[in-house]
């Protein structure tokens, strides 16, 4: 690019309301502001909305314009974009960055994906999130790069302790159904009853009530914080779990990220692509235990001595993480933190691949080397079928039947769901604690893929003892049935402690 070419970066302050966005989109910022000073390119930012002599004023310039940024994607975005491409016919390429957008089959963008073409280049800050993006653009230039937050967190600058006198999990985030914490309450309940040597482990919550269900599947639970609070008292945890609420940031940076928890965190959110709380505890030397799933599965080879992820599993209604997997993952935190050291070394390798200088160096070389077809974008398959979903089912946010459509789950692959739930015919299996049974009729409040109920046939196939949480007294239910709830991911296998 020459010296006079000109980058137009458009933000926007008005997704403020998402916590994690009040620190990624001025990061992300930053680096285009480094691109202007350190580099050829002449970059002006503006935040929208504009004022209409703004607006003006870049019209009358877009014949200059060679590349046009969006650091994300809201109405008033795509109303510039689209004019400056469509009615104005300025050609120069798009950067678009990707926050989420994918599994929701870019219901943010609008009519931009009609103006797209095959030389604009998505940003994505994790693999799985670009593998969700290639699942509705296949012929799309994606590329991968981390947000730039080491820069804004506060770090550890001498000795951190490994060696707390008390085991205590973490977890940072909206108390919200898909974030899955009744799971992480669940493996609480296995350590305590099935791991004679197994520490006291508390849990500190920090994040307020988002009740904000599955839009994307048109399921929300009446009051997520409530279910998680008496689950709490059910499984005999009201001792060891406290509900802080929402703190403020640098609070937390000094509460918890440089303090020595376990940060916990099995989230099945369909649009987790990144994790900045993880992040946030990782870089500050300590343990974390997450799903396989999203942003954080490609981690690991900068945080081989910290990071533990716990694979998500494929059933029939959709990811499932398996909470006996999820219990002996903590147990293996718990042993780590008081015999590995983390290398200084290795740590600062760590820190500076999230940082906004080697974000900028991987970011200007999309500028640098932007090339491609000017050919239309065309939608997969799957892209133009969630769209008539869409229509059909009103023009919102939900484009999925439920949890089990088939739509759904080529997205929640991407996202790291893998091997299927399986029978064992050898083993004893409880059932979790949000499914009853009374009256032959089994129930499941399910408070993140919502409610179902099976009427027991006593005449079905042969029945077998399959215990009920937390009182592991037994019922008898058709091995057919047990099946059925072992494959949806409402049974699970008793530990050996209890067989």
């Amino acid at each position: 690019m020459s010296n006079h070419d000109d980058v137009l970066v458009l933000t926007t302050r008005e997704k403020d309301w998402w916590w994690s966005m009040q620190e990624i989109f001025p990061s992300i910022e930053r680096v285009w502001a480094d691109i202007g000073r350190f580099k050829p390119e002449n970059v002006r930012t503006l935040c929208v909305p504009v004022l209409p002599e703004i607006q003006r004023d870049v019209e009358a310039t877009a014949a200059r314009l060679k590349v046009i940024v969006l650091i994300t994607v809201i109405p008033a975005t795509v109303e510039i974009a689209l004019r400056l491409r469509s009615q104005l016919g300025v050609d120069a390429p798009m950067i678009l960055y990707v926050h989420g957008d994918s599994t929701e089959g870019f219901h943010a963008f609008g009519d931009l994906p009609d103006a797209l073409t095959e030389k604009d280049v998505f940003v994505t800050s994790s693999e799985s999130e670009a593998a969700a993006t290639r699942l509705c653009f296949p012929n799309a230039q994606v590329r991968v790069i981390p947000f730039p937050l080491v820069d804004q967190f506060k770090l550890n600058g001498g000795e951190r302790e490994t060696r707390p006198r008390t085991t205590r999990l973490a977890y940072v985030g909206r108390v919200a159904e898909q974030k899955n914490l009744h799971t992480v309450l669940l493996a609480m309940w296995i350590l305590r009853t099935s791991h004679d040597s197994a520490p006291t482990i508390t849990f500190d919550v920090f994040g307020g009530d988002n009740s904000g269900g599955s839009p994307m599947m048109g399921i929300k639970h009446p009051d997520y914080g409530a279910f998680l609070r008496e689950l709490a008292e059910t499984l005999g945890l009201g001792d060891v779990v406290t509900w802080h609420g929402t703190k403020p940031r640098d609070w937390l940076f000094y509460n918890v990220h440089l303090e020595p928890y376990i940060f916990v965190h099995p989230t099945l959110l369909s649009d987790e692509n990144f994790g900045a709380s993880i992040l946030a505890s990782l870089v500050n030397g300590h343990q974390v235990v997450t799903s396989e799933w999203g942003g954080p599965r490609g981690w690991q080879e900068w945080f081989p001595q910290q990071l533990t992820l716990v694979p998500v599993r494929r059933s029939v209604r959709g990811p499932v993480v398996d909470p006996v997997a999820l219990a002996d993952a903590v147990l293996g935190a718990v042993h780590r933190m008081s015999t590995v050291v983390v290398e200084d070394a290795a740590l600062e390798r760590a820190r500076v691949e999230f940082s906004a200088s080697a974000v900028a160096t991987r970011t200007y070389d999309i500028v640098d080397g932007l090339h491609g077809d000017p050919a239309p974008l065309k939608k997969s398959p799957v892209l133009e079928h969630l769209d008539e979903r869409r229509a059909l089912l009103g023009g919102g946010r939900r484009i999925y039947e439920d949890y089990e459509d088939p739509a759904a789950q080529v997205f929640f692959e991407a996202y790291g769901m893998k091997e299927p739930l399986t029978f064992d015919e050898d083993a004893s299996y409880v059932l979790v604690p949000w499914v009853s049974y009374s009256g032959q009729v089994l129930r499941i409040d399910d408070p993140h893929r919502g409610p179902r109920s099976f009427t027991v046939d006593a005449e079905g196939s042969a029945p077998v003892d399959v215990a009920m949480c937390p009182s592991l007294k037994t019922c008898r239910l058709p091995e057919s049935l047990l099946r059925e709830l072992v494959a949806q991911g409402y049974a699970f296998p008793l530990p050996l402690a209890h067989r």
